[in-house]
C-alpha cells in the first residue's frame, strides 16, 4: 500500500524536475558599450615635441597621441631622454585617457618603465584648460596638473605635487608643439 503513494510522489518530483529543465534561463547581463565623446581631445592626435623646465634645466621629449580601443581611449606614448643626475636613463610612459559619463570626469591611467603608475581625474575643460588631480598609486605621492590648449598646435602644462609625507616637489612647466 505504501508503494503507490511513494511511487506517485516520485513521479511527481521527476515531472517537476523535468519541467524545470525547460524553463528559460535568465537573460545575460548586458556589457556596457558606451562611446565617450573624445572630440575635445582629438586635436592632440599626432606627434608633439615638448620642452620641460625641470629644476631650472630644459628637458626635451616627444609625445605621440592616437585613438585606441575602438576609439574609446586617447593613448599617449611619451619618451623623455636622460636629463640630469637624478634621471640617468630615458623614461618611457604610456597613458590612457577617457571620459566617464557616470562620474562626469575625465580619467587617466599612466604607466612608466620606472614601475610607477598614476591615476588621475579631471572635471573637464574650463577656459581652455583641464585640471588634473592624481595619485601615484605605488608610493602615495599626489599631484596636480593644469593642461592648457593654447591652440590646435600648442599646449602648456604646469604640474606639481607632494611626496607621501606632504612635502611639496618641484613645479614642472612643459610646452609642446605639434609636428
Amino acid at each position: 500500500m505504501l508503494r503507490r503513494p511513494i511511487g506517485a510522489a516520485a513521479v511527481f518530483l521527476v515531472c517537476v524536475w523535468v519541467a524545470g529543465l525547460g524553463t528559460v534561463a535568465a537573460a545575460p547581463t548586458p556589457v556596457p558599450d558606451g562611446r565617450p565623446d573624445l572630440n575635445s581631445m582629438t586635436f592632440l592626435i599626432g606627434t608633439w615635441k615638448c620642452d620641460a623646465l625641470v629644476r631650472g634645466k630644459s628637458r626635451a621629449d616627444t609625445i605621440t597621441y592616437s585613438l585606441g580601443y575602438d576609439n574609446r581611449w586617447l593613448l599617449s606614448h611619451d619618451v623623455a631622454p636622460p636629463f640630469d643626475q637624478y634621471r640617468t636613463r630615458p623614461i618611457t610612459s604610456d597613458a590612457w585617457t577617457t571620459y566617464n559619463p557616470l562620474t562626469h570626469q575625465w580619467v587617466q591611467i599612466t604607466l612608466d618603465d620606472f614601475g610607477s603608475y598614476v591615476m588621475a581625474t579631471s572635471p573637464g575643460w574650463k577656459d581652455g584648460s583641464l585640471t588634473w588631480t592624481s595619485t601615484v598609486a605605488n608610493d602615495g605621492s599626489t599631484g596636480h596638473d593644469t593642461f592648457t590648449k593654447v591652440s590646435d598646435t600648442q599646449t602648456k602644462d604646469i604640474a606639481g605635487g607632494a611626496d607621501p609625507s606632504g612635502k611639496p616637489g618641484p613645479t614642472v612647466t612643459t610646452t609642446c608643439s605639434k609636428q
